[in-house]
């Protein structure tokens, strides 16, 4: 006796599905203003059901938190692989920096001009990744002055203050449409940022 197949197509894995609404809703974002983007949208973006989004998201709100601590995650991810990877001190700031460029403000671009509950949990969550940056940055710092590379250790909130004004002025210039404007000014805000933090 053979085993009967099942029907239909194999269920896919909670975490892939919830990772599809979040990519579906951030191509749907930057499509068109926030305010446009309806759940039946984001989920024919996705290739999936109404159902399916609210077995992951209580809201449109709940999932727009999801992309902006999606997004953090991913850099934060990516800056422990920088600063484990690269050697020299000054590529590694540089790296850095055009990846704090390059993807922290693209998934909450469009999120800024949020009110409510689901503006203040974006500022909340952004605000959370500038403190781990923060001690990112301090950390490396104090491995630099360990190996005599720098002269001093930055108080924390110099590093504060230079992460948040890069911050904004990238979230401007993504909200502008201006994003290849702000790659091309990582030279100058790099330079900014080891000149402020000396």
């Amino acid at each position: 006796m053979t085993a009967k197949r099942p029907r239909g197509r194999p269920a896919i894995p909670k975490e892939v599905q919830r990772q599809r609404l979040v990519d579906a809703a951030l191509r749907a974002i930057q499509k068109t203003q926030f305010e446009k983007v309806s759940v039946a949208l984001i989920v024919r973006e996705a290739g999936m059901s109404s159902r399916s989004f609210y077995d992951h998201f209580d809201s449109k709100e709940d999932l727009v938190a999801e992309i902006v601590n999606d997004q953090g995650r991913r850099l934060l991810a990516m800056l422990d692989q920088i600063f484990r990877e690269t050697k020299g001190d000054r590529e590694r700031v540089s790296r850095a920096m055009h990846a704090y460029l390059e993807l922290f403000p693209v998934g909450t671009v469009d999120l800024e001009r949020l009110g409510g509950e689901a503006g203040q949990r974006v500022r909340e969550l952004r605000q959370m990744y500038v403190m781990a940056l923060t001690d990112l940055v301090m950390r490396q710092y104090e491995r630099a002055f360990a190996r005599g590379t720098v002269p001093r250790v930055p108080q924390r909130s110099e590093v504060e203050l230079v992460l948040t004004g890069i911050e904004g002025l990238s979230f401007r210039y993504y909200s502008e449409g201006r994003r290849e404007d702000l790659l091309k000014l990582q030279p100058t805000l790099l330079q900014v940022f080891l000149r402020a933090l000396q």
